[in-house]
């Protein structure tokens, strides 16, 4: 889905609710991978695309990135000279195989072995499948991973590793506009305990009142 380059992919980060529903809409193997491991390790469309099970470490349980591979894709053979690499230098990098995507992996055979359109298209018949009616793509999922991390307190330059970011702004600006949210969330919150708590002084002020008159009336 094509968007404007000003537009930043951590607004379209996905709810739980929201996730659920596209996991609940994956038919196949492909569509699972395809949802979950953006979903759960932040890996760009590209690296789920170049995807070898000699990426997968069982021992440390963990996914290796490579710096480099040989590629003989439609994109690598016309643009990269039959070489896969990561978008940068910081992609190289190593991943946890989570519960999430052990069952997935396992059955994987050599590699994922599709186009990156390819990929794309099968996210987008997910997504309508879903009924989900929000923004969403591929790297929606990536910014829905970030965005989980910053919120639960992950320092930056982890944050930096993890999605494979050379600058480390990229990841305090992720910390930072969670921290915003936070706030907020939280000023909404302190101001509707602060009206209940208004409500029930009234109501013991009236009980209060009319326990007197009663009083007065007998």
């Amino acid at each position: 889905m094509p968007l404007n380059k000003i537009h930043s992919s951590k607004q379209d980060a996905l709810n739980e609710v929201e996730a659920t529903m596209l996991l609940n809409a994956c038919r196949d193997l492909l569509d699972n991978l395809t949802i979950r491991l953006p979903l759960y390790t932040g890996m760009r469309i590209g690296e789920v695309q170049h995807l070898k099970t000699s990426w997968l470490d069982w021992e440390k349980r963990i996914i290796i990135i490579p710096a480099r591979q040989k590629c003989s894709c439609y994109e690598c053979k016309k643009w990269r000279n039959k070489i896969w690499t990561p978008k940068t230098q910081a992609g190289q990098r190593s991943l946890l195989i989570t519960s999430e995507l052990e069952l997935y992996l396992k059955q994987l055979v050599d590699g994922i072995n599709r186009s990156r359109q390819s990929l794309e298209q099968r996210f987008e018949r997910i997504r309508q499948r879903s009924s989900l009616q929000k923004v969403c793509y591929p790297h929606a999922l990536r910014a829905t991973f970030a965005t989980g991390l910053s919120e639960g307190g992950i320092s930056a330059p982890s944050l930096c590793y993890l999605l494979g970011w050379e600058s480390l702004q990229t990841a305090e600006n992720y910390i930072q506009s969670s921290m915003k949210r936070a706030h907020a969330e939280f000023e909404g919150l302190r101001q509707h305990v602060q009206v209940n708590s208004s409500l029930q002084s009234d109501d013991s002020a009236k009980i209060n009142m009319y326990n007197k008159q009663d009083k007065n009336d007998q």
